[in-house]
């Protein structure tokens, strides 16, 4: 995860970029934003906040040399001579980002570049290169204290951390492509298009990263898989969500056959699961029998889903904690409905 904690801003740069297909245009800056340090350093910990909260980490990806990334190769000259580099460099990017605004759905707007220093990224302290499109701007109320009265004004000005695409690349990892940070509107074309497109980027391979496609590929096969191949109930899922959950939380390290052994115990589901994970590390790309160290913050994230819930049709909702054994299922010949039985020691 990368620590912003400590770092702050010493270059910002900004130029407009429109929709090329809107013929919106594009206007280049030559000169660095001219601000105090002060200035500098109320506005580096907004533009950072939101890749606090992220998570995921990305690297540049090429098919066959990641080198060959266009954007890999900007920041690569940005980092080793930003006094030089950062201005050109910037440019190049706005172009290419121009370039690539070819669906009138895209958002145009001011597309900031900006250079930080002081970032951790795994213990390791080292300097981030990151880039924004601003595209909304926003009303506030400037006061003017006049003697006796106070006087406002209606201005327009941007919110720095309201960004609608921004990544943050650190400057680490370079031969894997670097650290990557992206975050904004996580549905929206325009993150996509930078993410694809723009950066070209690929799913760092982290302990998070593990954690959570673990914990999906149990859940697919729990809720998926299961009912396919085994006569499964909704309480006989719940239960297995359970006891996986808690596998999970308990656990320092995944390891297929301490999950199997600890959770599934059946050998038919040991066997069904063992096909489904090779399968499932085929189409990830990612090899799901390997030991890694679990991630907590991995954890806690994907625990909501797992919650182990029988929602039926009348709108209610049975959670189910206890044992599988104090809930039995049924038929009602009478009302032709179907019913579930609990059992239980005592009301709180």
């Amino acid at each position: 995860m990368i620590n912003i904690e400590n770092a702050f801003l010493s270059k910002l740069i900004i130029h407009r970029v429109g929709n090329k297909v809107l013929e919106d245009g594009l206007t280049l800056s030559d000169e660095l934003v001219s601000l105090s340090d002060a200035y500098l350093s109320s506005l580096g910990g907004p533009l950072l906040v939101p890749f606090g909260k992220e998570d995921l980490l990305y690297n540049f990806y090429h098919d066959t040399d990641v080198h060959l990334n266009v954007m890999h190769t900007r920041c690569k000259k940005i980092f080793n001579s930003p006094d030089d580099e950062f201005i050109g460099a910037s440019v190049a990017a706005a172009r290419e980002l121009y370039e690539l605004m070819q669906n009138p759905k895209l958002h145009g707007g001011e597309f900031w570049v900006a250079y930080f220093k002081g970032m951790v990224v795994d213990d390791e302290e080292c300097d981030a290169v990151a880039f924004f499109l601003m595209d909304e701007r926003k009303n506030f109320v400037k006061l003017y204290n006049k003697e006796t009265k106070y006087a406002i004004e209606m201005q327009s000005g941007t919110d720095p951390s309201g960004f609608l695409s921004g990544c943050l690349i650190c400057n680490t990892g370079i031969e894997n492509g670097y650290i990557v940070s992206c975050t904004g509107k996580s549905k929206s074309l325009d993150l996509r298009l930078w993410m694809d497109n723009f950066m070209v980027l690929k799913q760092n391979i982290d302990s998070f990263y593990r954690t959570q496609m673990a914990m999906r590929m149990v859940k697919d096969f729990v809720m998926e898989k299961m009912p396919e191949e085994f006569e499964t109930t909704r309480p006989d899922q719940a239960e297995l969500l359970t006891k996986s959950m808690e596998f999970f939380k308990a656990s320092n390290e995944f390891a297929l056959k301490d999950f199997q052994g600890d959770v599934l115990q059946q050998p038919e589901l040991k066997e069904s699961f063992t096909h489904f994970a090779k399968q499932y590390s085929r189409e990830q790309d990612l090899n799901m029998g390997e030991n890694f160290p679990m991630n907590e913050r991995a954890v806690k994230k994907m625990a909501r889903h797992f919650k182990s819930v029988i929602k039926l049709d009348t709108n209610f909702h049975i959670y189910v904690h206890g044992r599988r054994e104090w809930i039995e299922r049924g038929f009602d010949e009478e009302r032709k409905l179907n019913f579930y039985k609990t059992y239980f020691e005592k009301e709180d």
